[in-house]
């Protein structure tokens, strides 16, 4: 069995982290894995991924866009609820969420529990993080393009600081799998902003190697 299942969604995350964090995160018996890009690989390899190798817990790594001007980009964050946008009815303003529609994404007639639009960490961590409110995370199937695709979205979800494009997937699985599950997200950009000379990619997954660090106890 593996200590911590360590996911990260594209190789181009994963070769940012060091050398040094890969060894670490190996003398103590941690794996690192691909779980793909976007909500339907992601929700797919972290299934499997986790059958695989029965991880006492998940930490899903990766860069996000910032959604609010007071998130600070280079910065990391570990995210208290993540929440699903594009799946539904429609498109643009004409969006409307599976919860707003009466339905939900999934439920559970054995256990009886559903995953909604939205899934708190609170029913992953093994445990609680006190804060004044929730940081939430938006999981979406495309990353916004312009401005208008950001004010879209907070729209529907006002409370999202920032997107990413796996994260609902992959706690889906984990709430399936009945696996306590860690989201640390680092912020590479400002959504919206397509011109990748503005990124900071490096920066953001350097502040995600600091925070994983802390949560895996070292």
């Amino acid at each position: 069995m593996v200590s911590t299942l360590l996911l990260v969604p594209t190789r181009m995350e994963l070769d940012f982290l060091s050398t040094a964090f890969h060894q670490r995160i190996a003398d103590l018996g941690c794996k690192i894995e691909l779980c793909g890009f976007g909500p339907i690989l992601a929700g797919i390899l972290a299934s499997q991924l986790i059958s695989k190798y029965k991880p006492n817990k998940v930490l899903l790594l990766g860069v996000a866009g910032g959604l609010t001007q007071e998130l600070r980009v280079a910065n990391s964050v570990e995210f208290d609820e993540v929440v699903c946008y594009g799946v539904g009815a429609g498109t643009g303003e004409n969006h409307v969420t599976t919860q707003e529609m009466g339905w939900c994404h999934w439920r559970s007639e054995h256990d009886r529990f559903e995953i909604k639009d939205s899934i708190s960490m609170d029913d992953l961590r093994e445990n609680r993080i006190k804060r004044g409110s929730p940081v939430q995370l938006l999981t979406c199937c495309a990353a916004s393009a312009c401005e208008d695709d950001v004010k879209m979205r907070l729209t529907k979800f006002p409370d999202a600081v920032a997107e990413d494009m796996e994260g609902f997937a992959v706690a889906a699985a984990c709430l399936i799998h009945k696996t306590p599950l860690r989201i640390i997200r680092g912020i590479s950009n400002r959504a919206g902003d397509r011109n990748k000379s503005n990124w900071r990619m490096h920066e953001s997954m350097a502040a995600v190697e600091v925070s994983a660090l802390k949560v895996l106890g070292i």
